[in-house]
């Protein structure tokens, strides 16, 4: 995908106003259908060659909507799918979506910093604001870190989101807006919270994952089947047990239910990160997976060595992520985690996946706790013997085959097949602890 960077804006719409012919349709259309070979590549589907150009980049998109309507009305496809300007940019981009509609509406998935942190915008900046998101009637995934209350501006858009991260005040006219948004199922949701809002039973009823802070996850969590959660605890002094109770117990009341936690906070002491997280354990024991990122603070050995007594409160954990900025903590020490997964899995026996700060482990069957790099080779391994062996049966005289070397094989083949599942399963375990919570 090609979203716009830097100066791309401007120069994709500059270029295809001065070579396309974007104000006026009818400009070359009869040279380019006259030109020679242009019949073969027309007769192409044009699904074919939207997914041909989707590799291309933007300067090449630009050379090739000057082809011919049809080319342009595809690389136009392309080109404004995923829009992410740069700051400098903002507000050409948002003058594009608004002078063209055309264009607005290929947008899917649109990211706008706030651009009045970085220079005083003209005074008609909201109303170009609303007036481009009203002429993106296809987006389905926005970002708009716009700090303030500017919800109302995006009030009456056609659009129907699936996803929205945004810095926007949760005050009512915010409220408005996700009422709008019936389709939305990924949120997050980092405004201010203002009192006495209330969000009314009927609304977010497809929301399956939100990232907010425990004013905000209480308005939203509680009877919505909200699955993964994000909370952020980024002021000091707030990794405290009775923070931490007060929250994982609003959590409890999804009916999602919940089976996926991120925590990202500030740690102060180990007795304190302790306390907290066998708090949520304590209210949330039936989670899958687990993260826990530190912005700020020390994971101390002591902590990492207590977790056992944490990790011992989950029912049937699976994945487990521990992350933290600070480069020389112990977290980051591969000496002393080296063999932290197999003496937590000793507390915790659902554990099949630790990811430490680069370093991720998978619990197998047969081998023990292996690093992904050995998954990877095992996986090579059995795919190499699984050929030979069916080199072999395929090479074989029926006549010299006996039946216990039959059986043997079945054997073999039923414990392979159960050892490549497992192993496959935990792949896909870990892909989606890395699609909830990032990679470490």
């Amino acid at each position: 995908m090609h979203p716009m960077h830097d100066a791309a804006c401007t120069e994709i719409v500059s270029s295809m106003e001065r070579k396309s012919g974007v104000d006026c349709p009818e400009a070359h259309v009869d040279q380019s259908q006259d030109r020679p070979g242009a019949h073969g590549v027309l007769s192409i589907p044009s699904e074919i060659i939207h997914h041909i150009l989707k590799y291309l980049g933007n300067t090449d998109l630009v050379n090739t909507a000057i082809v011919c309507p049809t080319f342009r009305s595809i690389s136009q496809r392309v080109i404004y799918r995923n829009v992410q300007p740069t700051e400098d940019m903002i507000i050409p981009c948002l003058r594009c979506f608004a002078s063209y509609p055309h264009l607005a509406s290929c947008a899917r998935t649109l990211i706008l910093a706030d651009a009045t942190r970085h220079y005083d915008v003209f005074s008609n900046y909201f109303n170009l604001l609303r007036s481009a998101l009203l002429n993106a009637s296809s987006l389905t995934d926005l970002t708009i870190l716009l700090d303030g209350p500017y919800a109302r501006y995006l009030h009456g858009c056609s659009f129907r989101l699936r996803s929205l991260t945004t810095t926007l005040d949760w005050d009512r006219d915010f409220i408005k807006l996700i009422t709008e948004q019936t389709e939305l199922r990924n949120a997050m949701f980092g405004g201010k919270f203002v009192n006495d809002v209330v969000l009314p039973g009927d609304t977010l009823t497809k929301l399956t994952r939100v990232s907010a802070s425990p004013l905000v996850l209480a308005a939203v969590v509680p009877n919505r089947k909200i699955k993964e959660v994000e909370l952020c605890l980024l002021q000091h002094a707030l990794f405290k047990d009775d923070i931490l109770n007060t929250a994982s117990n609003i959590l409890s009341y999804s009916t999602g239910p919940l089976t996926a936690l991120q925590v990202i906070t500030r740690l102060s002491d180990t007795p304190s990160a302790l306390a907290a997280l066998k708090a949520i354990a304590k209210n949330l024991p039936k989670l899958n997976s687990f993260a826990f990122y530190s912005s700020d603070g020390v994971v101390s050995q002591e902590l990492l060595e207590a977790f056992p007594e944490f990790l011992s409160c989950f029912e049937c954990l699976k994945s487990l992520t521990l992350m933290s900025r600070n480069k020389v903590d112990a977290l980051h020490d591969k000496t002393f985690t080296a063999t932290l997964a197999s003496r937590w899995h000793a507390s915790c026996p659902s554990l099949q996946s630790v990811s430490l700060a680069g370093s991720i482990w998978l619990h197998n069957t047969r081998h023990g706790w292996v690093t992904l790099g050995d998954l990877e080779r095992l996986l090579r391994e059995r795919q190499g013997l699984l050929l030979s062996r069916q080199k072999y049966w395929t090479e074989a005289d029926p006549k010299s085959i006996s039946l216990e070397e039959v059986k043997s094989n079945i054997e073999e083949d039923n414990e392979d097949t159960e050892q490549g599942n497992q192993m496959e399963q935990q792949m896909i375990v870990l892909r989606d602890s890395l699609l909830q919570f990032g990679g470490p």
